[in-house]
C-alpha cells in the first residue's frame, strides 16, 4: 500500500457486502479502507476519529439512513466527498442527494470498472453519476424536443461558459474563484445566472444539459 494512500470509510448494513467491497478495494495500492460501519450513526462517529478522503455509503441503513448521514457530514465537513452506492434510482431521491452536495451516485448493479472509475473521478474532485442514474433523471424530466437549447446556450457569456465547465468538473465556488481570481460571491452570482439561462435546477440537470449539447466532454 502506498504511503499516501487515499482513506476510505464504507457504510452498509450488510457485512457481507462490506467485506466484499473491502476485498475489492484492497487490490488497489492507493486505496486504504480505514473503517467499516453498519449505520449512519456509526459513520458519523467513525469520521470524527479520522476524516476520510471518501465515504462510500448505502441509502438504506437502520436508524440514521444515508440521506440524513450525508446531510450531517456535509454540514460538519463541507469538503468531505461522498459516493452513494444504492439499489435506489428514484429521481426525487437523487435530486435531493445532489442538493445536499454528494459527489457521486452508483447503483449496486454497477460493474467493477465503473465502481473504480467513479472513485477515481470523485477523488480528483469531479462528480460521477452512472449512466443509469442520468438516464433515470432524463426520462423523468424529458421535455419535447425543440431548438430552444441553442438559444439558451447563446445567452451565456464567455465567463459563464468557462464557469460551466469548472462546475461540471466538480469544483466548488471557492475553488472556481481561486482558479479564476474571482470572489466567492461573484462565482455564486454567475452560477445563479447560468442555472436561470439554461433553465436547470441542480448539478445533475446541468451536467446532463452540457453533455447533451457538447458544452463539456
Amino acid at each position: 500500500m502506498e504511503k499516501n494512500a487515499y482513506k476510505l470509510i464504507l457504510a452498509d448494513d450488510h457485512d457481507i457486502l462490506l467485506d466484499s467491497l473491502e476485498g475489492l478495494l484492497k487490490s488497489e495500492e492507493d486505496l486504504n479502507v480505514i473503517g467499516k460501519v453498519n449505520s449512519g450513526e456509526e459513520l458519523i462517529e467513525r469520521v470524527k476519529m479520522s476524516v476520510p478522503d471518501l465515504c462510500i455509503m448505502d441509502m438504506d441503513m437502520p436508524g440514521m439512513n444515508g440521506m440524513v448521514a450525508s446531510e450531517k457530514l456535509l454540514s460538519d465537513y463541507p469538503e468531505i466527498k461522498i459516493l452513494i452506492l444504492s439499489m435506489h434510482s428514484e429521481t426525487s431521491l437523487i435530486k435531493n442527494m445532489v442538493k445536499l452536495g454528494i459527489k457521486g451516485y452508483l447503483t449496486k448493479t454497477c460493474d467493477r470498472d465503473e465502481f473504480f472509475f467513479a472513485i477515481r473521478q470523485i477523488l480528483k474532485g469531479k462528480p460521477y453519476f452512472s449512466n443509469e442514474i442520468l438516464e433515470s433523471v432524463a426520462k423523468k424530466e424529458e421535455q419535447p424536443a425543440d431548438a430552444s437549447d441553442l438559444a439558451k446556450i447563446g445567452l451565456l457569456s464567455s465567463r459563464e461558459r468557462e464557469i460551466v465547465k469548472l462546475v461540471c468538473d466538480g469544483l466548488s465556488n471557492k475553488q472556481i474563484g481561486e482558479k479564476l481570481f474571482l470572489s466567492h460571491k461573484t462565482v455564486d452570482n454567475h452560477r445563479t445566472s447560468i442555472m436561470r439561462k439554461l433553465e436547470v435546477h441542480n448539478v445533475v440537470e446541468l451536467i446532463r444539459f452540457c453533455i447533451k449539447n457538447g458544452l463539456v466532454d
